[in-house]
């Protein structure tokens, strides 16, 4: 039971991030009866109703994802999911003024994006969210490129998004070198301040996992702002206060960089070189910890038990080998191969060190390697 548990599980989230698509109504109804309480999977319900012409159905759907993404503390899932029931069902003052007192009442985690959505009137909420749209992109898609023309607001509801951008090295020679900020979950990105100044991107901005935004273009924006002038001053403050909270995240990611060098628990899988199809040999199996990781490689220290084998790697250097970062919700495997090996002291006792190459990996995989590991740090 624990074993379909834990395979639901993983179904639920590759509907989620749209990896898989479920497109019966009553299949879909089987998973909601497993995971009633998740509003994410309410949500992609409400989707796929909409899609088969359900419009009322989908609204109820998405007033329930609404309410328990509230319920959990999620601000802005909740918003988006209420801002697609709306759209069904276009209501009255009196049937959206309670969502909108819940909103301020709600005990949810005090965020720039929170703090934001809580300084707006109820006139100025309606006229923000009738102005938003949902996104939901997959990973790799590129959302803006240098040189393209700043004209959206983005709030992140869920998933990671990289903005590289050119940062000017020091020195004479001041060539450009890139610089990457990841952001997630109730941050904003877009420079569309001021307002009535058109700007171009500096920055590549990419969807490193399946993302969901909510998106408000600076022409209606300044709509809004016309009309209430307190949303002009929110959204500024909300600027002021998202780049402060993304500069101590970037301080946060730079102590992140420096326990790379802390042990991850990973699995391995080595196959011989002259095996031409992985599944024809046996492969060795080993474990140990990880060193130095990157979306590159890995240094892997084995447990000191396989201290005994280092003649065997000799004759394994670029062995094909499945590397598998387990964790108690999934496990990550990557394919790459062994470069180096040597011996080294690891606690007091001798053991073998692997140097690992990672096989090219497409955006989604380093997107998804990177959130894994970290993930994995902070556990």
């Amino acid at each position: 039971m624990k074993g379909q548990l834990h395979k639901y599980r993983g179904i639920a989230r590759h509907i989620i991030d749209g990896s898989i698509s479920i497109d019966s109504v009553s299949e879909f109804k089987n998973m909601l009866k497993i995971f009633p309480e998740n509003p994410a999977l309410h949500s992609a319900f409400g989707d796929l109703l909409a899609q088969k012409n359900l419009y009322q159905e989908a609204a109820k759907f998405y007033a329930k994802a609404a309410s328990l993404y509230m319920g959990s503390g999620k601000m802005l899932p909740s918003i988006l999911s209420k801002i697609m029931e709306w759209r069904i069902i276009k209501p009255s003052h009196q049937q959206a003024r309670p969502f909108y007192l819940t909103l301020n009442k709600a005990d949810v985690e005090v965020t720039a994006l929170q703090v934001f959505f809580k300084s707006l009137s109820y006139p100025e909420m309606v006229a923000v969210t009738n102005r938003m749209a949902r996104v939901r992109l997959p990973a790799g898609q590129m959302i803006k490129k240098i040189g393209d023309v700043e004209d959206h607001l983005y709030f992140i509801s869920a998933g990671t998004v990289k903005e590289t951008i050119n940062k000017p090295t020091s020195g004479q020679n001041k060539t450009r070198r890139p610089g990457a900020i990841y952001l997630s979950e109730n941050d904003i990105f877009g420079d569309i301040i001021p307002f009535k100044e058109v700007k171009v991107s500096q920055s590549y901005t990419e969807a490193i996992t399946a993302v969901e935004l909510g998106k408000i273009s600076r022409s209606r924006i300044l709509e809004v702002c016309k009309k209430y002038s307190n949303v002009e001053l929110s959204i500024i403050r909300l600027y002021r206060a998202n780049s402060a909270a993304i500069k101590k995240k970037s301080l946060r990611n730079a102590r992140k960089s420096e326990r790379h060098l802390l042990p991850i628990r990973m699995n391995l899988e080595v196959y011989p070189e002259e095996s031409e199809g992985f599944s024809d040999t046996n492969p060795i199996v080993l474990d140990g910890y990880s060193r130095d990781i990157s979306v590159g490689g890995v240094c892997v220290v084995l447990d000191a038990k396989f201290a005994n084998i280092t003649s065997i790697f000799k004759t394994l250097k670029h062995a094909k080998i499945k590397v598998s970062f387990p964790s108690e919700a999934y496990t990550l495997n990557v394919w790459g191969r062994i470069v180096w090996s040597r011996t080294v002291s690891f606690e007091g006792e001798k053991t073998l060190a692997l140097g690992i190459q990672f096989k090219e990996m497409t955006p989604k995989m380093s997107g998804m390697l990177v959130v894994f590991a970290d993930m994995l740090y902070n556990n």
